[in-house]
């Protein structure tokens, strides 16, 4: 089974799928049609590459510190809106929507960073 049907799996999720670089759905399961797949794909994309690039800035001021090596931050693998009733979590180029109830926004992010640590996203 690949990696978003292991995460469709997990208690409290109600969608997931991939997305392209270009911000188009490429794949997906649960409760969403493909319209809204496809709204949720570009959403995400879009908010990705603002949430990278704003990361990129702050790596670039804080990267060097004398004597430090270990000093900075690193641009941002993805990210996470959490509503009332459900969360959106983003990583690489994949999506989730979470139920708050039903799920815990814990398991379902260790789970999604660790499924796509190797992945390249250099074209995000």
């Amino acid at each position: 089974m690949h990696y978003i049907g292991k995460l469709m799996k997990m208690p409290g999720v109600i969608a997931t799928g991939y997305f392209t670089y270009k911000g188009e759905v490429r794949e997906y399961i649960g409760q969403l049609t493909e319209g809204e797949a496809q709204q949720l794909s570009s959403m995400c994309y879009a908010n990705l590459r603002m949430v990278r690039m704003q990361g990129n800035m702050l790596q670039a001021l804080t990267s060097y510190k004398p004597n430090n090596e270990r000093c900075g931050l690193h641009s941002a693998k993805g990210w996470v809106v959490r509503g009332a009733q459900k969360t959106v979590c983003v990583v690489s180029n994949s999506f989730c929507i979470l139920s708050n109830t039903d799920g815990s926004l814990n398991d379902v992010l260790h789970f999604m960073l660790n499924e796509t640590k190797e992945s390249q996203d250099y074209l995000i």
